[in-house]
């Protein structure tokens, strides 16, 4: 069967037509779903680890504290880095413990890097401690000088007493010996 070329022109044209028409048919686009942007995460400067950390420790029976202590001690023995080291002076300024010792303490605080190689934060975290533990130390020295001073004058206290008793005596006894 012969096809004539008007025939292809018409069926071409006829497919041409309904393609077009298709394509101007405008449909409602899909809606674009956009996520939210993922969260930014930060990591924890040192000095907020350290802070969670002594939160931690705060809260520790004092049993555990003790084993806390003896490993953070065997830490900072063996890796000599300095969040141990903060870490230890951390353990060792908690009040009502049988290793608090505030000489020790302040002594790792002043082995901590010097400026330049911590950061902002810790420096000021470094300072803020240090100065607290020194002030600290005064205030224990004032307190045992008077503690010493408070004893002292006990003693002369007591030995006055002592003397006014054996007045009280001598004259007790002088009065009996003067009555007939």
């Amino acid at each position: 069967m012969k096809t004539t070329p008007k025939k292809i022109w018409v069926s071409l044209t006829i497919l041409l037509v309904t393609l077009t028409a298709c394509s101007t048919v405008s449909e409602c686009p899909p809606p674009i779903v956009t996520l939210p942007p993922p969260p930014i995460v930060i990591p924890p400067s040192q000095l907020e680890v350290l802070m969670q950390y002594f939160e931690s420790i705060r809260k520790m029976p004092v049993p555990e504290l003790i084993k806390e202590h003896d490993k953070v001690k065997q830490n900072l023995i063996l890796t000599k880095s300095d969040t141990a080291r903060a870490e230890l002076a951390l353990l060792l300024i908690l009040p009502n413990t049988s290793f608090r010792d505030t000489n020790a303490a302040l002594n790792l605080l002043n082995e901590l890097p010097k400026e330049g190689k911590l950061s902002a934060s810790m420096r000021s975290f470094k300072s803020l401690l240090s100065t607290l533990l020194a002030e600290q130390q005064r205030i224990n020295g004032s307190a045992n000088e008077l503690s010493q001073k408070l004893k002292e004058e006990q003693k002369y206290s007591e030995i006055l007493k002592n003397q006014i008793d054996n007045i009280k005596n001598m004259e007790k006894n002088l009065i009996l010996r003067d009555k007939p």
